[in-house]
């Protein structure tokens, strides 16, 4: 079962179209009013990503489940953004990062924003354990590979096992595990990728239910 598409022009209007399709999706599948409000909390934090957002954007939700009761939250997103604004945003900070990131959507929003909007070399190479960057799955390199080979693919469960390997060596590690602990979207979701490839972003959000 798949919903309507919908298009999302602003996060307020979008997020509330977003949220009836939850319903719709939940009611079409007999949910209990606990998983109901699982899934409406899981696409309240995926539309929690996109609202820092200070530019123009467009994006298509969807949501999508199969009848083994795996459930797939899609956004879609296409942004335009000029790209020495962007610099300048980042570079107002001592440390060379967005200050008004926080928690985990908000690392996960920043390595959207760095690769959508910042050219490949003016990428973050800081590595350090806790940083997003311990998330990114390698990228297919041959053919047929399942994802584009100019795609990149950044996955929550990679990022947890990371960040649980990290967690006693490094202080942002430490900093990174008490995010995912805090989180709803960590806590709830079963996996969340974010594939990037030019301007387009696409989020989705796995659970089982």
């Amino acid at each position: 079962m798949q919903t309507d598409k919908i298009k999302v022009l602003t996060y307020e209007t979008g997020r509330d179209k977003a949220l009836t399709e939850a319903e719709k999706f939940a009611q079409y599948r007999e949910m209990d009013p606990k998983t109901a409000l699982r899934l409406r909390l899981l696409v309240e934090e995926t539309f929690a990503m996109v609202h820092t957002i200070a530019e123009d954007f467009y994006a298509d939700f969807w949501i999508e489940g199969t009848r083994t009761g795996l459930c797939k939250i899609h956004l879609d997103l296409h942004t335009e953004m000029d790209l020495e604004k962007k610099k300048e945003l980042i570079g107002v900070s001592r440390e060379k990062k967005n200050a008004a990131v926080k928690g985990l959507t908000g690392r996960i929003w920043e390595m959207i924003e760095d690769h959508l909007y910042l050219k490949k070399e003016d990428w973050s190479e800081d590595l350090e354990a806790g940083s997003y960057a311990l998330g990114f799955v390698d990228m297919p390199m041959a053919p047929g590979a399942p994802l584009q080979m100019d795609t990149l693919l950044w996955s929550l469960n990679s990022y947890r096992q990371g960040v649980d390997e990290q967690k006693e060596k490094t202080e942002g590690a430490r900093e990174a595990w008490d995010e995912l602990e805090k989180s709803i979207l960590a806590n709830l979701a079963d996996d969340l990728t974010v594939a990037i490839r030019g301007n387009d972003a696409e989020i989705t959000v796995v659970k089982k239910f």
